[in-house]
């Protein structure tokens, strides 16, 4: 670009510079390419407006008020513009462009920029914009600087609160408001750099009628007041949608589930207004396949260890690397269904699981961890052991009425301290665990027949206790040496 022309009038406030010319750039984004000095003009001015509230604001904004000043006759004012930076913040400033003649901005532009200067909340934020116009006089243009203003801008955001709770569902409504005892999760960040909570809600077995709301909401409800809850702006019975107040919907369009499954995740993202209901069939039984198993499809040797309330723990020594997923009974085998982590790898101490698109979980490192999931919450944990060398044994096996407590069937090691087998018991009869052939160390449960297992698969054992009551079946049989849990799976 280069200068052609001075004006006289334009003495003290700078060059034009040939619009029609092919070196012309457009100004938009400044910081691609050099920029040409702008000059200043007498009287020619920005001045900002009150404070911005784009809760409140239209499509458009007008954001800062220009004084022509003294330009020379014929002249106008053609593209205007303000590079914008975030006060106090480390962040690269962005040039706006005015979208008509009036000096207004896009409202979704100004908020896309206050929320990556300062984030989302809706607190009224600091910025310094420096402000520029194309002047144009017979077909020439003028690059020129309209000073500096400071701004005050408050992004849009909906309130929301720290808390939200579920009124009705399992509990009555009006004791559930009061008791506030059932209360959405939510993670350790900022509400409004995570605006998602959610609710797991048990089944009652028939139909459920629910809504949710704040302190607010549910103090309100005390004094007779239910409009301050939230209601779903579609039909009771969707699954997915959006939600509003009570007080907009002219009703109260509570939520709705047909109690089929055994309990419903509710989630709400309060920043977008929107909710989603997932149904929840728990299985009886969930299989852990990955690198210590050779990620087989066929081998159900890893069983997870119920441990009440549908949360289950696998111990053994992990490699630390893409180490698990994780497969119901039922969907064995079928990877569209296997649960897993949201980022393949990822070996955080904690985290949520998904079974869409899920990827392989690997354990913080390769050492001794209890990993447990909650399958109630879709959540896992990795707990380190405190005992990094556990006792090893050469062999575990079955001894019992089967065989005239004269010999041993032998399980296999399939993972570090996890041993596991197939085993057909002819007629119904007692048997213990024993490690390496001798009585030394055993396990069995409580008093001689106290456990049956086809009344419950599963028990702690210990060194000493009592016989196991096994009636003739063939039988999946896993122990684990660490943690002492037997189980015996019906085939």
């Amino acid at each position: 670009m280069k200068n052609i022309l001075k004006y006289s009038m334009f003495a003290l406030a700078g060059l034009f510079i040939t619009a029609c010319n092919e070196d012309y750039k457009d100004w938009a984004e400044p910081m691609s390419y050099p920029q040409p000095d702008a000059v200043s003009i007498p009287g020619f001015t920005a001045s900002a407006i009150s404070a911005i509230d784009l809760n409140d604001a239209d499509d458009l904004v007008s954001v800062f008020n220009l004084s022509n000043g003294q330009l020379p006759e014929g002249s106008t004012v053609e593209k205007v513009r303000m590079y914008l930076t975030g006060d106090g913040v480390d962040a690269i400033g962005k040039m706006l462009n005015a979208v008509n003649a009036d000096y207004q901005f896009s409202k979704a532009e100004l908020q896309e920029t206050v929320v990556n200067f300062f984030g989302p909340r809706p607190d009224a934020r600091p910025l310094t914009a420096q402000v520029y116009a194309d002047v144009m006089l017979n077909g020439q243009a003028a690059y020129i600087d309209a000073g500096t203003i400071n701004l005050t801008i408050t992004p849009k955001a909906p309130h929301i609160a720290p808390k939200y709770y579920l009124v009705g569902g399992p509990m009555d409504w009006a004791a559930s408001a009061a008791s506030k005892s059932q209360v959405f999760t939510h993670s350790s960040d900022d509400v409004y750099t995570d605006p998602v909570f959610t609710y797991l809600m048990e089944s009652t077995g028939g139909e459920m009628w629910f809504a949710f709301g704040d302190d607010e909401a549910c103090d309100a409800i005390v004094g007779g007041d239910w409009s301050k809850l939230f209601g779903t702006k579609g039909e009771s019975k969707d699954l997915s949608g959006s939600f509003d107040y009570r007080y907009n919907l002219d009703g109260d369009h509570s939520f709705c589930v047909d109690g089929s499954a055994s309990a419903y995740r509710i989630t709400i993202n309060m920043m977008e207004m929107t909710y989603q209901i997932t149904p929840i069939v728990i299985a009886s039984q969930y299989y852990m396949v990955g690198g210590l198993q050779g990620w087989s499809t066929t081998a159900k040797t890893c069983l997870f260890t119920p441990e009440g309330n549908n949360v289950l723990s696998y111990t053994t020594k992990w490699t630390g690397a893409w180490d698990l997923k994780i497969w119901s009974a039922a969907d064995f085998g079928n990877w569209d269904v296997a649960y897993g982590c949201q980022v393949d790898g990822d070996n955080s101490p904690s985290g949520a699981l998904i079974n869409s698109g899920a990827q392989a979980i690997s354990a913080p490192s390769a050492e001794f961890y209890k990993f447990t999931i909650d399958m109630n919450k879709m959540t896992y944990t990795w707990t380190k052991l405190d005992n990094q060398a556990p006792t090893e044994y050469t062999n575990i096996s079955l001894i019992g009425e089967f065989n005239g407590w004269g010999g041993d069937f032998e399980l296999k090691q399939v993972t570090p301290h996890n041993w596991y087998a197939v085993f057909t018991q002819e007629a119904d009869g007692q048997l213990k665990f024993r490690a390496n052939h001798d009585w030394s160390k055993n396990w069995g449960f409580g008093n001689d027949g106290d456990w049956n297992v086809t009344e419950s698969i599963n028990k702690i054992g210990s060194n000493g206790a009592g016989n196991i009551f096994v009636p003739a079946g063939t039988y999946a049989v896993y122990l684990n040496d660490i943690t002492d849990s037997m189980l015996f799976v019906a085939q």
